[in-house]
């Protein structure tokens, strides 16, 4: 491992969480683990490569939503790697108030909200992009929800995964073909992908509300 000073620094972050939450520690490397981190890479490269008009793409700036947002390393890495426009705002909702906590511990320029996303209605919220990496461990009608609220034009961004075989994943799909099935008929211009890891396959749709 090459020492340096983000590896001190990132020591030190992890520090403050064993102090201040013991109990949550695992759950933060696990966020942090190497099939996070791809995942969230790819999905922004992807993005950075959408070609399609989506709401408000023409002003100075957008303003971005990231659903289930965890610890928030998707926030930040969207905040550090987004290309297309300018950030206005990120906002990372997540039901649980520690992840809020920890989260502002681990990044602090990040806007956390603590908000059960069934109770999210995003018509009103001006969000141009809406991510959730996290469609399998949500119930479908919640996942169309999110869509079904947002005005016209909203870019969504889904990932999904085959691991079934995880207790939490309620809503995993089997193919890219089928996760495309699911959306066809509330997004349009839809690319789709998949990412092959060496245990599970991740899916992921970009596409903008009809």
């Amino acid at each position: 491992m090459k020492f340096n000073q983000p590896i001190v620094d990132t020591f030190k972050d992890l520090k403050r969480v064993a102090k201040s939450y013991p109990g949550r520690l695992i759950d933060v490397l696990d966020c942090f683990n190497q099939n996070q981190y791809d995942s969230k890479t790819w999905l922004v490269d992807c993005l950075n490569q959408y070609p399609y008009h989506f709401k408000m793409k023409t002003n100075d700036s957008v303003k971005i939503a990231i659903l289930a947002g965890w610890y928030g390393l998707m926030a930040k890495l969207v905040s550090e790697n987004f290309t297309l426009k300018p950030i206005g705002e990120i906002h990372s909702y997540d039901f649980d108030p520690f992840v809020k906590n920890i989260g502002k511990l681990l990044f602090p320029e990040i806007t956390f909200v603590e908000q059960d996303i069934t109770e999210l209605d995003l018509d009103n919220k001006g969000y141009s992009i809406v991510i959730n990496t996290s469609c399998e461990h949500i119930d479908q009608s919640l996942l169309y929800k999110s869509i079904d609220t947002a005005p016209a034009n909203t870019l969504f961004v889904l990932q999904s995964n085959n691991m079934s075989y995880v207790q939490q994943h309620i809503n995993c799909v089997d193919s890219l073909q089928m996760f495309e099935k699911q959306y066809e008929s509330r997004l349009d211009k839809v690319r789709a992908y998949e990412l092959h890891k060496e245990k599970y396959t991740r899916y992921m749709l970009i596409g903008v509300k009809r």
